[in-house]
């Protein structure tokens, strides 16, 4: 009976043993399962942090474009619309057809939208075609005013009549809202439908180490739309057909630029 005894007493011990060893290697495998689990979403979450911090976004090359700058968000504001020429300055002309009367219809309709944008103050340089101011009274109204934009509306000529389009036209030494603005503006115009984009332009038409007067000498952002060649048929007729969508289209992205903070860049006091 001893000697039985003792045998019992030797598989018990055998069976504990292989259960104890099998509980260690699960607890093992587990511990290992875990681990890789805790590994990867750590580096997960390091490569998610390192693509963030390599990959700016627009505001944020917006915000770093000036150290002497700061963001403020402003609660109104103010947009120059200029329909050029004026008074005995007609612009270009095509027969009876003068800029300076084309220029103010379809400023009048962009003044007119932006009226009716919440937070944006239009002011109008001329409201009739007897008005004459030259450029550097242009510019002065607008400075004076504390204007945030201004807008320049003319329509183009060449003495080719088949030369015909779009241009939009920004300051030489342009910045990242000159960019965006364009942008916005090609799109919002060439959607309601131009014969040729002749795309964002910078400096001064044959010179582009320089830049219109009205550019240059006002203190605000500012862009010049030339709106089709008036010595063009298909140019002039587009114009007609669509010039209150074309006024609509330049209000849109100006409300867009303002909407988006482009234009809460302030200078901090010296």
């Amino acid at each position: 009976m001893a000697g039985s005894s003792s045998g019992k007493k030797r598989v018990v011990r055998r069976i504990h043993k292989g259960r104890v060893c099998g509980c260690l290697t699960v607890f093992v495998i587990i511990f290992i399962l875990i681990s890789t689990l805790i590994n990867g979403c750590t580096k997960k979450h390091n490569l998610q942090k390192q693509k963030e911090s390599s990959e700016p976004s627009i505001s944020t090359s917006v915000n770093d474009h000036s150290s002497s700058e700061t963001e403020t968000k402003k609660s109104e504001y103010i947009v120059i619309v200029d329909p050029g020429h004026g008074g005995e300055d007609v612009g270009s002309a095509n027969g009876d057809r003068l800029e300076k009367v084309d220029n103010l219809r379809y400023a009048s309709v962009v003044y007119e939208e932006l009226l009716n944008r919440e937070g944006i103050k239009p002011i109008i340089t001329r409201t009739s075609n007897d008005t004459y101011m030259n450029n550097e009274e242009r510019a002065k109204f607008a400075n004076d005013a504390g204007a945030d934009l201004y807008l320049a509306l003319h329509r183009n000529k060449s003495d080719d009549s088949t030369a015909n389009g779009l241009e939009i036209w920004f300051q030489q030494d342009h910045t990242i809202i000159d960019d965006v603005f364009g942008y916005k503006l090609e799109q919002a115009l060439t959607k309601v439908g131009v014969q040729n984009n002749r795309g964002v332009q910078f400096g001064y038409t044959n010179d582009k180490q320089n830049n219109f007067q009205i550019i240059e000498w006002t203190d605000m952002t500012a862009c010049i739309i030339e709106l089709g060649f008036i010595s063009n048929d298909e140019d002039n007729r587009l114009f007609d057909a669509h010039y209150k969508d074309y006024a609509k289209a330049i209000a849109d992205a100006t409300e867009s630029l303002c909407r988006e903070g482009y234009l809460d860049k302030v200078k901090e006091p010296q």
